[in-house]
């Protein structure tokens, strides 16, 4: 039976109907009420046996009963949560499970430093040192669908607003990965012997840069949309202002600062140990289009 942290998520859902409809045993860990109804909704969907366990991931003890007997799993929560995942080894080591699928982001190779690389990169040396055979898998931006914090926003005020804004140039590299393809590198190194203890690059097809990505996006959502571009030190001055103003924001100047940052990479190792091939951004924001009915 295989151990699903963060089944309920965006990429969660995916892998459950991947394993559900390739016959798989399941069980996800969910904390609440609203998340044991998203997996019972999930499971009516697939038709498919899928077991459920509650506990959470702030504490160790609560996380054993459902990780007894347990051949492996699957961990999709945000690594940044270091205290999440120490929980979850601690758990891990007292029931004896020994292999586990971690998702972790690119966010760990940025050339810049910053807190969310920091605390993802010290959530994966503890993986390492766990004694667990693990695999660490790092999608880059993952889109795909109605959950997709990325694209579905982006396309959804394009549909309201008529334009969309960058930040910089928009000649800056980018390689967003379909949550599909991301959902099957999940399946393909579950018990793959080629990428135990490894570490892999998931990402899109090719890198593109903003522009081009946007003009693609143009072409598919068939809408002449007006791009308008800023500069990067106004648009800071802009977002640190606008902090001040609206306190709840998750917007900061940080993440500006990373829109000159070329986020491209090299799956040449996944591709090599479980053949992933993934789609081109082309056909991955026609077929999410197409789906969420833009």
């Amino acid at each position: 039976m295989i151990y699903l942290a963060g089944g309920t998520s965006f990429l969660g859902k995916r892998v459950v109907e991947k394993l559900l409809s390739s016959g798989k045993d399941i069980k996800c860990l969910f904390r609440s009420e609203a998340a044991k109804h998203k997996l019972v909704l999930l499971r009516e969907k697939n038709k498919e046996k899928l077991d459920m366990a509650g506990g959470n991931l702030y504490s160790a003890d609560s996380l054993i009963y459902g990780l007894k007997g347990i051949d492996m799993a699957i961990y999709m929560v945000r690594l940044e949560y270091v205290d999440f995942v120490k929980n979850f080894l601690d758990a891990a080591g007292k029931c004896g499970l020994k292999r586990v699928v971690f998702i972790s982001s690119t966010t760990a190779l940025l050339p810049t430093e910053n807190k969310f690389k920091k605390l993802k990169l010290e959530a994966e040396d503890l993986i390492k040192r766990s004694g667990l055979i693990y695999t660490i898998l790092r999608p880059t931006m993952i889109y795909g669908g109605c959950g997709d914090n990325n694209f579905y926003k982006m396309l959804n005020f394009i549909k309201n607003k008529g334009f969309f804004v960058i930040f910089g140039s928009g000649k800056n590299l980018i390689q967003p990965v379909h949550v599909d393809d991301v959902a099957g590198a999940i399946l393909s190194v579950l018990d793959n012997p080629a990428a135990f203890n490894k570490t892999y690059e998931i990402c899109g097809e090719g890198a593109l840069e903003y522009d081009e990505m946007l003009k693609i996006v143009r072409k598919k959502l068939k809408r002449n949309f007006r791009i308008i571009k800023l500069p990067i030190g106004a648009s800071k001055f802009a977002v640190n202002i606008y902090k001040k103003i609206v306190k709840k924001s998750d917007f900061n100047s940080d993440q500006i600062e990373r829109m000159k940052i070329d986020k491209a990479y090299s799956y040449s190792e996944a591709q090599k140990d479980f053949g992933f091939n993934p789609i081109a951004f082309e056909d991955g924001i026609e077929k999410e289009i197409r789906e969420a009915g833009f």
